[in-house]
């Protein structure tokens, strides 16, 4: 059994109700969540020009080779250890996200240690927006309606940056983004060409 063995559903907290079904489960890219959340590129450049720049401060200063050999080691080993660690916390991370979209509701699975499930009504959406990027996948972002209850902390890190005041999920680095998006716009199209509780029930006695 793994951690999310007591899942009815693949990364949804229970059955689910009539009516309701599966339209798209998806998880981010390792890529993505290392280059974007967890700056493994931008890490490994910086050690690599900070291990340059102390280089040739010290062959300037006259230093043996040794000495060069004995700095370009244990520096190199350090940096390597940050960036391992950065990017196994990425890996981590991936694997363990799934995003559902169903005919109601976006759902994200996440977490590590303490994995959490967050649902947001596709009726507390007020809009959503598509962004490509350069390697083929694309980042899909929902702004929920003002007054909905969103926490950061149970989102990080598929939260658009900064969005603090309005936290908007994000459904990071996912692949045939045009397809999800195009999804999304049925769905929601449905959702308001629909009638509601209330007016469904007015029909129905009418």
């Amino acid at each position: 059994m793994n951690e999310y063995g007591n899942e009815p559903i693949n990364g949804l907290p229970s059955e689910l109700p009539e009516g309701e079904h599966v339209l798209w489960q998806g998880s981010p890219s390792w890529e993505s969540i290392a280059k974007r959340v967890f700056q493994v590129y931008s890490a490994s450049l910086y050690f690599m020009l900070l291990i340059a720049g102390h280089l040739v401060y010290r062959i300037m200063d006259g230093a043996a080779v040794s000495v060069l050999t004995g700095t370009l080691a244990w520096q190199g080993g350090l940096a390597l250890t940050v960036v391992g660690i950065l990017a196994v916390m990425a890996k981590l991370y991936a694997g363990s996200t799934l995003y559902t979209i169903t005919n109601r509701r976006l759902v994200i699975r996440s977490g590590v240690a303490l994995p959490m499930i967050v649902n947001l009504p596709l009726t507390k959406v007020e809009s959503a927006g598509l962004r490509r990027l350069s390697d083929g996948s694309g980042d899909i972002t929902f702004l929920p309606v003002e007054g909905t209850k969103v926490y950061w902390l149970m989102l990080w890190p598929h939260i658009r940056p900064f969005s603090f005041r309005r936290v908007q999920p994000l459904l990071r680095g996912i692949e045939d983004p045009d397809v999800v998006a195009r999804l999304l716009v049925n769905v929601i199209e449905e959702m308001r060409d629909a009638p509601s509780e209330h007016e469904a029930a007015q029909i129905a006695t009418a």
